[in-house]
């Protein structure tokens, strides 16, 4: 692993454990043995530094990689199941991704998740079109307004990650069934 990706490592390994509250460069630095001055060679703001960590969560998690070929219905159900494994598996991944949702909200440099979280929604609206045009779902469905409450569920299914993975597996399953009809 590279010096530039190991400093994007720890910052996700500090805000997992202490929010964005508790990150601080020297520490990124010391995690990763270096002079805290030389992480800016590498990130010249410590907002360059986050905006590296959201890119890294966003990337890690897959959530805009494109899906398997098949039905959108099949997409659908291997974008979840995805999804739900990294959260029981990588329940810190998570916990990071709750925190940049949490900031964004607060601060002016959120536009980085911002930006990805529309491309995230486009990409499930695209998806939801795709199934409709198809007869997989019924033509009555506004995939934008689906697509949005599918995200809100996965952005309140990330803040549970870590506390409660059950019962994120069955709104998971119940969110899946309520759109693919599996059970």
């Amino acid at each position: 692993m590279d010096r530039h990706n190991q400093l994007v490592k720890a910052a996700c390994d500090l805000i997992a454990e202490k929010g964005f509250e508790g990150l601080r460069v020297r520490d990124v630095a010391s995690l990763v043995q270096i002079n805290p001055a030389t992480v800016y060679h590498y990130f010249p703001t410590k907002e360059a530094l986050i905006d590296a960590v959201v890119d890294y969560v966003f990337e890690r998690l897959g959530i805009l990689a494109t899906e398997s070929p098949g039905t959108p219905r099949d997409q659908f159900h291997a974008y979840l199941t995805r999804l739900y494994r990294q959260m029981r598996d990588e329940p810190g991944m998570f916990t990071v991704f709750a925190e940049i949702q949490l900031r964004a909200g607060r601060t002016a440099a959120s536009q980085k998740y911002l930006d990805l979280e529309t491309m995230w929604h486009k990409k499930l609206v695209a998806l939801l079109q795709a199934g409709i045009r198809q007869g997989y779902w019924p033509n009555y469905l506004e995939p934008e307004q689906v697509a949005t409450t599918i995200l809100l569920t996965l952005n309140g299914a990330a803040m549970q990650a870590s506390i409660n993975p059950r019962s994120i597996g069955e709104s998971i399953g119940q969110l899946e069934r309520w759109l693919t009809g599996r059970g």
